[in-house]
């Protein structure tokens, strides 16, 4: 009898076999050797992929900080057995920095630890921070940012989900955005003693973000951690300068906010971060964002009502795609005590726009601007003119507080 290895199958065979495995599973594959990483890379590169989030909390907490992993693992293998592709980014949002390492394995049989050989310090086996389980699942090539705020938001089953500062347990949200052609996420950290460039011309920002000639900027997420307002204010002035140069429909808009610490894969703790969206000139990528900050309590909903309806308008939304995310950044004041209401403007927000991936954060300082283009139609104009309460439009890029920043990107192309 003849026996046939794995490597004797023919390359059509194999690409049929991988096309009904998940994404996970491919990854892991891709490991075997370098026919079977050429072939799966292949499958994942030709899926039709979309953003994708999950949300997890635990409803438990032991006496030393420690929560079952059990369920974790259970709840995060059943989520990630869903991802339908590689992603080229993974963002996690945590509402706690302490929290990172309470997802950790507990074996009640064996809970004694052991020594290296060394015989200098004793650690557990069965003990694995959070962000080395993530990698465990993920490509090692994904990159990945793990952001520590006042507080998380995120979205389930079409349900918007706000954990405030004051939840004891430990909770995360997690954005996976897909490879693509036609665009890409860029993430440039700085740390403490790094000094801004003085741009002076859009050719300069681009170099800076990393845009090359056949590119251009649509939007940047920028995460701060102690990083000194005397460099950034002056840096986002020079960019909204460059801004009123560009073509409106060429432009970009920018959110973010100070959170209370940033993690990434080098091993070092950022001060600031740069999540840059870059598309190529001929793609569809749209982007539009709004900020909501009314003086009193009692202009909510007018101001709320008003610019919600003009971000339907732009066109960005499209209740049939899948290609869509929004990123919601909010002052940690926001939320049940100013509302009296569980998760209220997360779900305004995706009644508004059904079945879209939400994810964002509390902090105590947002960065943004009202960018509203005219998608709809081929005309070079926006929408903040047709804006009513005109004390509530911010058109240039700034750090505020007390407001919630809103946008949608379309990733159709």
């Amino acid at each position: 009898m003849v026996e046939i290895s794995y490597e004797d199958l023919d390359d059509l065979i194999l690409l049929k076999i991988f096309t009904y495995l998940p994404s996970r599973s491919l990854i892991r594959s891709m490991r075997v050797c370098k026919k079977w990483n050429r072939l799966i890379n292949e499958v994942i590169m030709s899926r039709k992929s979309y953003p994708e989030s999950i949300f997890y909390k635990s409803e438990s907490w032991s006496s030393n900080n420690l929560i079952e992993r059990s369920n974790f693992t259970e709840e995060f293998d059943i989520q990630l057995e869903k991802l339908r592709s590689s992603p080229s980014l993974a963002l996690f949002f945590l509402n706690r920095p302490s929290n990172v390492n309470c997802f950790v394995n507990i074996d009640e049989e064996n809970k004694e630890s052991t020594y290296h050989r060394s015989k200098r310090f004793k650690v557990s086996r069965k003990k694995s921070r959070l962000s080395t389980l993530i990698k465990t699942y993920l490509n090692e090539n994904v990159n990945k940012l793990f952001i520590y705020g006042d507080g998380i938001v995120s979205s389930k089953q079409g349900e918007g989900i706000e954990i405030e500062s004051d939840f004891e347990f430990p909770a995360f949200s997690g954005l996976f955005l897909p490879k693509s052609n036609s665009y890409r996420f860029v993430s440039k950290s700085f740390y403490q003693k790094t000094t801004l460039p003085e741009l002076k011309t859009i050719e300069e920002l681009n170099g800076f973000l990393g845009v090359q000639s056949d590119e251009e900027l649509k939007y940047f997420l920028i995460l701060i951690d102690g990083f000194s307002d005397s460099k950034l204010i002056p840096f986002l002035n020079k960019i909204n300068e460059l801004k009123k140069t560009i073509n409106l429909r060429k432009s970009f808009t920018c959110s973010g906010g100070i959170v209370k610490q940033i993690d990434n894969d080098s091993g070092q703790r950022p001060k600031l971060v740069f999540l840059s969206l870059i598309a190529k000139n001929d793609s569809n990528v749209k982007v539009a964002q709004i900020i909501i900050k009314e003086s009193t309590s009692h202009d909510f909903k007018s101001i709320w009502d008003e610019k919600m309806s003009l971000l339907k308008n732009t066109g960005v939304y499209n209740s049939n795609s899948l290609n869509s995310l929004a990123f919601q950044v909010s002052c940690c004041g926001r939320g049940k005590e100013y509302h009296s209401v569980d998760n209220l403007e997360s779900n305004l927000f995706l009644k508004a726009f059904p079945n879209i991936p939400l994810i964002g954060f509390f902090g105590y300082g947002e960065i943004g601007a009202d960018f509203l283009p005219d998608y709809s139609t081929n005309n070079n104009k926006d929408y903040l003119g047709d804006l009513k309460v005109r004390d509530s439009v911010s058109q240039d890029i700034t750090v505020t507080g007390f407001a919630s920043i809103f946008t949608i990107i379309s990733l159709d192309t």
